[in-house]
Order: structure tokens, then sequence, then C-alpha cells
């Protein structure tokens, strides 16, 4: 792989450097006893010492570049489309610059989370000192109109970022993907996703197919969907013409099942491994789904689990995914 090429690479140029750095070293402990004393061999000596210093400062950053690369390199990904590795844990509205810090390469956003919460991810990639290459970066549009989507919210008495988004919409979906490019800072995304259905579905396929545009102009290196169900999954692949690599639902140990309209059951799950979409799971701890992470970390058969091998009930609960291939 190309991870595995980078550290190669990484370690051949650190082993040089110290080749040459030792090796001059020695060198030039040899030539001072040879030497007289002069002031031209003074002003010599100075110049090579810091030439040896700059050396030593060039071997601490390849040092520092291997690190960065063996750790992303530890990152477990999937591939969600022909050469695009999606790492298997990605993080939503957080400190970004804090995540990528502690090791983690996924981040997710969103139109309607904000420009604030967009431009936060561009930054924190821009200041990681990170390769763009080795940041995995998600972002979505909305589906308008939603009647569905915005009455099942104001049903659940949900609460979030962008849930009545369609109520105020005043740009088409190609305005929306420039918008979300721009406020990023990014030229292209990883993975642009279709944040929910519209009310009809010619309204959905519409919206996809300029997402299809955004894989040909080099704007996203693949594109999905988000709370989409078994049967909307099914007619979308018959009809696209870029494979949906992958769909956003929420689903967690305590939650797949009571939700199936928008994805969150195993029927979703069966259907995108049919098609062979990869399944993403949001609020995979309850959290925005369940309205908190109650739900799951304090689930009888989780915290029996959890107690039994003496892992945390978030580390069960996550694993009851992972091992069902879902990111």
């Amino acid at each position: 792989t190309l991870s595995c090429l980078f550290v190669v690479i990484c370690v051949l140029r650190f082993l040089l450097y110290c080749f040459f750095f030792f090796f001059f070293q020695a060198e030039d402990g040899i030539r001072d006893a040879q030497e007289s004393r002069g002031l031209g061999d003074v002003y010599k000596r100075q110049y090579q010492r810091r030439v040896r210093g700059y050396s030593v400062l060039t071997m601490l950053r390849s040092l520092l570049t291997l690190v960065v690369v063996v750790v992303a390199a530890d990152v477990p990904t999937t591939e969600i489309s022909p050469g695009v590795h999606m790492p298997m844990v990605n993080f939503g509205i957080c400190n970004h610059t804090l995540w990528l810090q502690s090791g983690g390469r996924g981040l997710d956003t969103a139109l309607v989370y904000g420009d604030a919460a967009q431009a936060e991810v561009g930054s924190a990639i821009r200041t990681s000192g990170l390769p763009r290459s080795s940041v995995f970066v998600t972002t979505k549009i909305p589906c308008c109109p939603s009647l569905q989507w915005e009455a099942y919210n104001n049903k659940s008495n949900a609460t979030g970022p962008g849930l009545r988004y369609c109520e105020t919409k005043t740009t088409n979906s190609s305005g929306d993907i420039s918008h979300d490019l721009s406020t990023l800072g990014l030229e292209y995304v990883d993975l642009m996703l279709m944040h929910w259905p519209c009310d009809k579905f010619e309204d959905t396929l519409a919206t996809y197919r300029v997402m299809e545009g955004m894989v040909a102009a080099g704007q996203a290196r693949a594109i999905g969907v988000s709370n989409f169900n078994a049967t909307l999954i099914d007619q979308l692949f018959r009809h696209a013409r870029v494979k949906p690599a992958v769909n956003q639902c929420g689903l967690s140990v305590a939650d797949h099942t009571m939700t199936p309209e928008w994805g969150r059951d195993d029927a979703t799950v069966e259907m995108c491994k049919r098609h062979n979409v990869t399944f993403q799971a949001y609020s995979p701890l309850g959290g925005w789904a369940l309205g908190g992470t109650g739900h799951v970390l304090n689930d009888p058969s989780v915290k029996t689990i959890a107690a039994a091998h003496n892992k945390s009930s978030a580390q069960v609960a996550l694993k009851w995914l992972v091992q069902q291939g879902i990111v």
C-alpha cells in the first residue's frame, strides 16, 4: 500500500541522515586533530558545526515525519470505492484539531451543521501539518423538499443543527456543493453524502445526479447517501451511474429495529451488503439518534458482556458494529 511505501521511504531517509551526520562528525574530529590552530581553521570549524547543527535538525524532522506516517498507517480503514479507503472511526461535531492530534484521521461534517463547524474542519486540517491525502473528509448536502424528514424530527422532538434546513433553503444542489468546498477551504472532499432523501424519488435522483458530477470533476473521491432505508437504497442503486459508496444511518446495539424508515434497522444493513455499499453508523453509542448514550451504555446485556471481558460498555457497543463490517 502507499502507507507502507511512505514508511519505507521515511526509514531509509532517516538512516541516510544518520549515516552522513555521524560519518562527517568523525571525519571532522580527525581533521581537527591534524589541522593547525590558524584563524582560518577556526572559521572553518565554526562553519562545520553550523552544518552539523542543521543536519541534526533535518534528521529530527525526518524522524518526526516517520512517526506521523507510521501513526497514520496504523489507522484501520475499509475500502468504500476502488482506491478510496475510509477510516473505521470518524469524528463528527467536536474538536477536530484534538482528534487529529490524537491520531484520528476521519472527519465528518455537513452543510447544515453551519459555516463555523465546516470552517473548523478545514482549519484543523491546514494547521495539523498532515498531508491532505492522509486525512479523510466527509461532508453532506441536503435534499429538498423533504417534509417527511422534518415531520419525523418534529414528531420525535429531535434537536440539532439544520433539522429544518429545507424550510429556509434558497440554493440548489450545485450551490450547496460549492458552498461546502468554499467553507471547508478544500479543493475536494473524500466523501460527499446526500444528508437525507427528498419526498419524491425523482427529486432525490436529481440531487444524486449533481453529486455524480462531483466525481467526474474531481471534487469528490466518492459519493453516498445518509438516512436511506432498504427500499430506497435498492431503488437508487438501480438508477445510479456512480454507485453509492456509503449509506450513513443511525445504528447501535440498542437501536437497530426501531426506526426502519430511516435505515436504522438490520434490513437496511443487509441491503447495503447485497449491493456492496458500506454501512456507516452515526450515533453508535446512542447519541443524537436516541437522545443520549444511556440506552447503549446502560444496556444490561452490554454491561454484562463488558464486565465478563474487562472492557467498557462503549468498547463492547462499538465492537458489535465492527464485527458486522459497519464503519
